[in-house]
């Protein structure tokens, strides 16, 4: 502790941006719990200590550089920027969501003033995450998942097509002989998003040691649901044709719902291999 305190000496306000990002990602979280949503304000939480703790990391480990006159103009720049999002209208979501950028902006405003460039970039990802993401979270999954059902609905289509069997789609429906499909909001993998991302921050942490490498396999953490989800659905009519009705069941379902989740990380997984391969063949071109 004294060793993490002495270095933190280096960046005497990344402290207090911990801080006030612990005390905001804690006062989004509160409304989840309040309303019955334990799981996904404790995952959100989770991430937002884990984003806070990475940041500190940085802190601790760079050194640091006062900004200079150009980043003090941006910085001047972004609070204007900020005070014209706070003007707008904030009656209803998306519209109130210009208060929660205009907050991230702000803060951002004051690390890249006070300790530059470099430091801002490394707290944009736990700002937006808990002014921005937190405050909104259900607004965003509710956004999110009639794309990741018709993304799912249209790859499952084409995979049973290639499997010879004959399925029309419309929407988030499948029309198959026998059997109509619809991917609902709880099919979307929507709800399994936030352990999904929390999972992912740890692996591509772990996989990689490059910030680039870190961004690209964590872009794919969409892919990869959509992926698992369209995998899951072309189970289901394979197990359907070969069991019965007997698989639409809530054992079934239920099970089914684990095994996307498996089969979501194992190709998110996968992406994070193919990364190393693709890294391991840059370095021995360059040697």
């Amino acid at each position: 502790m004294k060793i993490f305190l002495k270095r933190l000496e280096k960046h005497p306000l990344g402290a207090l941006y911990g801080t006030l990002l612990g005390i905001i990602a804690f006062s989004a979280a509160v409304p989840m719990f309040a309303s019955g949503m334990y799981d996904a304000g404790a995952i959100d939480l989770a991430m937002a200590g884990i984003l806070i703790a990475f940041m500190l990391r940085k802190f601790i480990v760079s050194f640091r550089r006062e900004s200079d006159f150009i980043e003090k103009c941006i910085a001047w720049v972004i609070l204007i920027i900020v005070n014209i999002l706070a003007l707008l209208p904030t009656q209803e979501f998306p519209g109130s969501l210009s208060t929660a950028v205009a907050f991230s902006l702000l803060i951002c405003a004051f690390v890249l003033y006070f300790s530059g460039s470099l430091i801002a970039a490394i707290c944009v990802a736990p700002t937006v995450w808990c002014c921005v993401f937190m405050p909104y979270h259900e607004e965003f999954m509710l956004m999110l998942s009639f794309p990741l059902r018709v993304s799912a609905t249209v790859l499952s289509a084409g995979i049973l097509k290639l499997c010879g069997i004959g399925v029309v789609y419309s929407g988030t429906s499948l029309t198959l002989p026998g059997l109509n499909i619809a991917i609902t909001d709880a099919c979307s993998g929507i709800n399994q998003l936030d352990a999904f991302i929390l999972i992912a921050c740890i692996a591509v942490q772990i996989l990689h040691k490059k910030t680039f490498w870190k961004v690209l396999h964590f872009a794919f953490i969409i892919p990869s649901i959509i992926a698992g989800n369209a995998l899951r659905i072309v189970l289901t009519v394979l197990l359907y044709n070969w069991l019965g009705e007997s698989v639409l069941q809530n054992t079934w379902h239920t099970g089914l719902g684990y095994v996307q989740i498996i089969l979501a990380l194992a190709i998110f997984l996968l992406f994070g291999k193919m990364f190393q391969i693709e890294k391991a063949l840059a370095k021995e071109e360059q040697e």
